[in-house]
């Protein structure tokens, strides 16, 4: 049986792995993705802390409400997911959207953010940022979201590494119906209108920002910009793409969870 939360705006796809007497570590997907793309991750952490994923609004498993989706919308239903399963606090990991969305909701709920994680994402968008996400919505209402994520593939990854995966990406079933190429729509919309500087100065958690130096879809240094406007805040660039995570998954996992740990 699928475990949902009932919220304002739908039922939330959620996935919780308690750890006896380990805090919490709470990540928040980017866009179009869903609790799998963290699989990697709660394998890693599962030992040293209770978990909690889900999937987004507008993706997945997830209500796809028709609204006009933001990043406070996002980040009052992460609140909301948290209070209905009475987590008083927890490390708060956000990658590229995910991570807009951590910043709206660590600013506007300082005390429910023990520490932050910021991975491939920003605080706004230039404009090869902003015509990344206008291709993308065309692709989506045009082609589909199969061929979406394989233009995240190549966008993302090394030429060696989509090699290597592109049987499994072959052999994934999409859905393609129009609630989830609406819900991924709705998604980008938010994207789309991001101004987070503002959340950015309000942020009391100690922070880590984390980027692939070779980001095509994130520019390195919209990552590093947001540096200037949180008060405690480490850097750490690391080889690879926006999917760097991924790509040098142990060398990643190692620096997060030395900031999360010390």
């Amino acid at each position: 049986m699928i475990p949902y939360l009932k919220t304002k705006l739908g039922k939330i796809n959620y996935s919780i792995k308690r750890k006896s007497n380990k805090p919490y570590v709470f990540f928040i997907g980017g866009l179009g993705s869903t609790i799998s793309s963290w699989e990697d991750q709660v394998e890693y952490y599962k030992n040293h802390f209770s978990i909690l994923t889900f999937d987004n609004l507008g993706s997945g498993k997830s209500a796809k409400p028709q609204i006009n989706y933001s990043m406070e919308i996002f980040a009052e239903n992460c609140y909301e997911i948290m209070s209905k399963l009475d987590l008083p606090s927890a490390h708060v990991v956000g990658k590229s959207m995910g991570g807009m969305i951590a910043q709206v909701f660590a600013s506007k709920y300082p005390k429910r953010v023990n520490k932050l994680v910021l991975a491939c994402t920003c605080a706004s968008r230039d404009k090869i940022g902003k015509e990344l996400i206008s291709v993308s919505k065309k692709i989506a209402s045009n082609v589909g979201l199969k061929e979406i994520w394989f233009n995240a593939l190549l966008l993302g990854y090394s030429r060696e590494y989509v090699e290597s995966n592109f049987s499994d990406y072959k052999k994934n079933k999409v859905e393609n119906n129009k609630s989830y190429i609406d819900g991924y729509l709705n998604q980008c919309n938010a994207i789309e209108s991001l101004d987070n500087i503002k959340y950015l100065k309000k942020i009391k958690s100690k922070t880590l920002i984390i980027y692939g130096k070779n980001d095509l879809i994130v520019a390195p240094k919209k990552s590093i910009e947001m540096a200037k406007f949180v008060k405690w805040c480490q850097v750490i660039g690391f080889p690879g793409g926006h999917g760097f995570w991924k790509e040098n998954k142990t060398l990643v996992n190692e620096e997060v969870l030395n900031f999360l740990v010390y």
